[in-house]
């Protein structure tokens, strides 16, 4: 297929600039990155857009169960109350703060009641 031998090329016929052919086969070998070097590259790339999208996609969009222990945190607002501990404008300023908490969790957060969770779920007390 290719040039089997450059001893019978007579070079003196070439232009000065041309090389021989042993010599242009050489440096088609060394020029370019290489297959290895092209699939390390490849992997790389895939393995850090499958990165950024896994986390993309957790922090974004995948829904998440919370719960919010509602139920304590009124229960132990009536008893701070009830003990005098608490004036009208306290229990007031509490309740808005409850709402303020149960607002602040994003919209990709299921929120479920507090005291239906037995474990492993992320509760929330304001």
């Amino acid at each position: 297929m290719g040039i089997e031998s450059t001893e019978d090329v007579d070079t003196s016929e070439l232009p000065a600039n041309s090389k021989t052919p042993q010599a242009a086969i050489n440096s088609d070998n060394q020029e370019g990155m290489g297959i290895p070097v092209v699939v390390c590259i490849c992997l790389l790339v895939a393995l850090i857009t499958s990165f950024a999208s896994v986390y993309s996609y957790d922090r974004w969009y995948a829904q998440k169960i919370v719960a919010v222990d509602i139920k304590g945190y009124i229960a132990q607002q009536r008893d701070n109350y009830m003990a005098g501990k608490l004036t009208d404008e306290e229990l007031k300023r509490s309740f808005d703060h409850l709402e303020n908490v149960v607002i602040a969790i994003p919209k990709n957060r299921v929120v479920i009641m507090g005291d239906a969770v037995v474990r492993n779920v992320e509760t929330i007390k304001p």
